[in-house]
């Protein structure tokens, strides 16, 4: 976690808490779930922060502060630094405490230096969980959801597209079956809604 990551599609993560509850097939292998495991981490009653009554982690201040670092560094430089956010967490878990994900959300409105990747397996929690101030989205924010299998594409890309965001992705991985993600990549003409930039990964 931090600065550095080998992940192709962004240059550093942040976990502003860490835990989760596998909720699909592509959970079955959870490389986060892995590493909790290896580096002993527990909630507060040293329950594995994957077990379903655990409680999620929250990571340190000073952890928090990295990302405004970055921002002072990419704005310094002219550049912009991509950031995956919650690799050991789902940003849109519904165990997460409401007060997080409020600070979670400014420190994202903090840092316009840093485009955020917020990939999640539970999008249909996004539009009850934004800010109030999202309008028709963040700049800096961009939205994603898991597809591994065409059940959960069918599913899950749908509550994607109803809200309004700077670009949208997919992460197909794992990817368990071949996946048909053409129906959405377009609007029809007639559609009110914000043309779709789409990102694969």
């Amino acid at each position: 976690m931090g600065a550095i990551t080998r992940i192709a599609w962004c240059d550093a993560t942040f976990n502003p808490w860490i835990g989760c509850l596998r909720v699909s097939t592509a959970c079955d292998r959870c490389y986060a779930a892995a590493l909790s495991w290896r580096y002993g981490w527990r909630d507060g009653e040293r329950r594995d922060l994957w077990d379903v009554q655990a409680d999620r982690k929250r990571t340190g201040s000073a952890y928090w502060r990295g990302p405004l670092r970055w921002n002072e560094r990419a704005q310094a430089e002219g550049t912009r630094r991509r950031v995956f956010c919650a690799s050991m967490a789902d940003v849109f878990d519904n165990k997460v405490l409401a007060s997080w994900r409020v600070d979670l959300w400014s420190l994202i409105r903090s840092t316009p230096g840093l485009d955020w990747f917020l990939l999640t397996k539970r999008p249909q929690n996004i539009r009850d969980m934004l800010p109030t101030d999202w309008g028709r989205s963040w700049p800096n924010v961009w939205l994603g959801t898991t597809t591994e299998n065409q059940e959960e594409a069918n599913r899950r890309i749908p509550h994607l597209v109803a809200i309004p965001a700077a670009v949208r992705f997919l992460s197909v991985e794992p990817m368990l079956v071949p996946v048909d993600v053409a129906p959405w990549l377009m609007l029809p003409a007639d559609d009110r809604r914000a043309p779709i930039s789409w990102i694969i990964v």
